[in-house]
């Protein structure tokens, strides 16, 4: 393997990084440097499996795929770069490793997860065009062909033995041999060179052959991506088995990336200038019910991104943008840390559920940044029914992106680097913030305000909890009839709820109300939401009651597994409160739900939420 080399990220690539953007230069010294960790991650994983023998089990010995790797790099060195950069090599390498150093537990023996190393050799010795036999594993009947595609073998064998010469594949289990073609794509066929009784591999799906398959997009500025349905290492944790799509599904996959990449040509020329050259792959998610369009990117993977099945292509060239803004910031922190050692402290980022780590905010304020640009651009772009969603989505996301951006200058955990990332954000919002030109109307802000608010409300009454000697102490002064001080309040401790997703409902009916400007009207009109309709159509003493009744019924106290309802009660109460004008109480439920939630469970409900809310707000008056 060849030496790796020492880089430097030059310090106006960074001021660009740091203002949220990209360049086609960034994309090519990203591309150099993350070609040196692959092959440091690479010859790691070939030493450490060389002081563990034993692990690759009865596969080929790894000083044989060491040897045939050096020369077909050395015969097709383009051709080897290619291989060892494509996504599922990386995910596929930093798996086995964690297996070999225990870090991943792994349902399939060792050595089907270390056998990712004789795979790529064989594959390098047949894009070098040289010869050369190996044993290979197979995972469920399958064997992954990094570039090439898939082998699938029914029956109880393990493994396969495998022969390449002059390009050409030839895998067998005992049973049956498959060959796979050579040249420069996998459904190319090289006549003549199949045995009788040979199944050949074609272009097309066949029982024992299914090939990866690419999609190219583009006029001017092109682009051509792997469309992976097929490698076990596609997705972020274990292997996942293989998910053909079937022709109608591709040609659906294949219509929204071409329409989406020329929205992004069209609208956002630096952006798709920017990610031309940094998208290899894009893997087809499972939709999952409670979700909308999810995506995701693996650091180990760089240049792939994985996403369910957006509805159109304006939500696939949003997630092409979000996911390659952690691709980019994922490269940057594989060269300059942007936090310190993680010391177990949880922050709210307004995009999740869950609490998260230092490290997991940050890539979540740059991806979040990426989108409030996309929605801002969006907003100018369009007109109609298209430019209120546009104009929802961007006062959002720039609400969600502030206050993340606050949050994550306020920890300790930064770094200088990332903090001069965080503080480049900040300064660009700012400019946002203070463009007249691209304000969004009162009515869509209020309804994004209320959005966002929802959301964090929701997210500090389910995670945070207030000390039990506090709210003892502190509900004997209330009774006692005393006035509390100011400062009297701790902060709370963030303790995950067990779980993930909690159901909402302001979000969606905001943005319809944001669109259609209709009335908002629960189908179902439960208390809770009959409230949040009052909310959202501006009658907050209507909604302020209808809160409070509901949580005569609905508080439990203390108690963490806090229902959706419960939560979506409180939240709205804060905000009722708010639009009414009542700023103390207001204050209260908005900066401690949680300790005005446990408060109230001591009392005999002879007192509201709203009158704890009122007695406690004193103690919040120093606090900024």
């Amino acid at each position: 393997m060849n030496p790796v080399t020492r880089h430097r990220l030059p310090t106006t690539s960074f001021a660009t990084l740091a203002r949220g953007e990209g360049s086609a230069d960034i994309t090519r010294d990203f591309w150099e440097t993350e070609e040196s960790r692959r092959l440091l991650l690479v010859s790691t994983l070939l030493t450490e499996i060389a002081e563990q023998p034993g692990g690759l089990g009865p596969l080929t010995p790894v000083g044989s795929a060491l040897a045939i790797l050096t020369e077909a790099q050395h015969r097709a060195p383009e051709a080897v770069r290619d291989l060892l950069m494509n996504p599922g090599v990386g995910s596929g390498c930093a798996y086995a490793l964690r297996r070999l150093r225990g870090g991943a537990g792994g349902s399939a023996p060792l050595f089907v997860d270390l056998g990712i190393v004789p795979t790529i050799a064989l594959v390098a010795a047949a894009r070098a065009g040289l010869t050369w036999s190996a044993r290979l594993p197979l995972r469920d009947g399958d064997l992954m062909l990094h570039t090439y595609g898939l082998a699938r073998f029914a029956g109880s064998a393990t493994t396969v033995e495998a022969t390449t010469e002059g390009g050409v594949i030839r895998l067998h289990d005992g049973r049956h041999t498959l060959v796979v073609p050579g040249g420069k794509t996998a459904g190319d066929k090289t006549a003549g060179d199949e045995a009788a009784g040979d199944e050949v591999a074609g272009g097309s799906d066949a029982p024992r052959w299914w090939p990866l398959r690419r999609v190219e997009a583009g006029r001017t500025l092109r682009i051509s991506v792997w469309l992976d349905d097929l490698d076990p290492m596609r997705d972020l944790g274990d292997p996942v088995p293989p998910s053909r799509l079937d022709d109608e599904a591709f040609e659906r996959w294949r219509r929204l990336i071409e329409d989406a990449w020329d929205l992004l040509c069209r609208d956002y020329p630096a952006d798709a200038d920017a990610m031309a050259g940094g998208l290899t792959a894009i893997v087809p998610l499972k939709h999952l019910e409670g979700w909308d369009t999810r995506s995701a990117s693996n650091g180990e993977a760089f240049g792939s991104v994985m996403v369910s099945e957006p509805p159109d292509e304006v939500i696939m060239a949003v997630s092409l943008i979000h996911e390659y803004q952690h691709i980019k910031l994922g490269a940057l922190l594989h060269l300059i840390p942007m936090t310190g050692p993680d010391d177990g402290s949880l922050y709210y980022a307004p995009w999740r559920d869950d609490p998260r780590p230092l490290g997991g905010l940050v890539q979540g304020i740059y991806a979040f940044f990426g989108i409030a640009r996309f929605w801002q651009t969006r907003m100018q772009k369009t007109t109609g029914a298209q430019r209120e969603i546009a104009a929802f989505e961007y006062a959002y996301t720039l609400q969600q992106t502030v206050e993340s951006v606050r949050i994550g200058l306020a920890a300790a955990g930064l770094t200088a680097a990332g903090r001069d990332l965080l503080a480049g954000l900040r300064d660009q919002v700012d400019e946002w913030l203070a463009k007249p030109s691209e304000a969004v109307e009162p009515r869509i802000e209020r309804l994004a305000r209320l959005t966002a608010d929802s959301h964090r409300l929701g997210w500090r009454v389910r995670h945070c909890r207030p000390r039990a000697d506090e709210v003892a102490a502190l509900a004997a002064l209330l009774r006692a009839g005393k006035v509390l001080e100011p400062a009297t309040v701790t902060a709370a401790v963030v303790e995950p709820h067990p779980r993930l997703r909690w159901r909402q409902r302001i979000p969606v009916a905001a943005r319809r109300h944001a669109v259609t400007g209709d009335q908002p009207r629960s189908a179902t009109p439960d208390p809770v939401s009959a409230a949040e309709d009052a909310l959202l159509a501006r009658d907050a003493a209507t909604a302020r009651q209808g809160f409070t009744d509901a949580l005569t019924g609905l508080a439990a106290g203390a108690d963490p597994s806090i229902s959706d309802d419960e939560a979506r009660a409180w939240a709205g109460l804060a905000m009722s409160l708010a639009a009414e004008g009542d700023a103390p109480a207001a204050d209260a439920v908005l900066r401690r739900p949680d300790l005005v939630r446990a408060l109230y469970a001591t009392t005999d409900r002879s007192v509201t939420p709203v009158d704890v809310a009122r007695r406690l707000a004193p103690a919040f008056a120093a606090t900024p």
